[in-house]
């Protein structure tokens, strides 16, 4: 959430607001925490389910044996 804030002669907050939208993957965090600020506080990390797409997918070739292959 975030809050407008105006510190004058005396402090007031405005009405909360979402900062951002997510969906938050809870499978597999650590000590249930589902997000951290990295260590200059601009940003969140947040553990969401990565969204694969036909034009994000880029294939690999994985080379077994590729020293011997690579003797003349």
């Amino acid at each position: 959430m975030a809050v407008a804030v105006a510190a004058g002669a005396a402090f007031e907050a405005g009405v909360p607001r979402p900062l951002f939208e997510t969906r938050v993957y809870p499978y597999g965090a650590i000590s249930g925490r589902y997000y951290d600020v990295s260590a200059a506080g601009r940003r969140f990390l947040i553990n969401s389910e990565a969204v694969e797409t036909a034009s994000t997918v880029s294939p690999i070739t994985v080379v077994a044996n590729w020293r011997a292959a690579a003797k003349p």
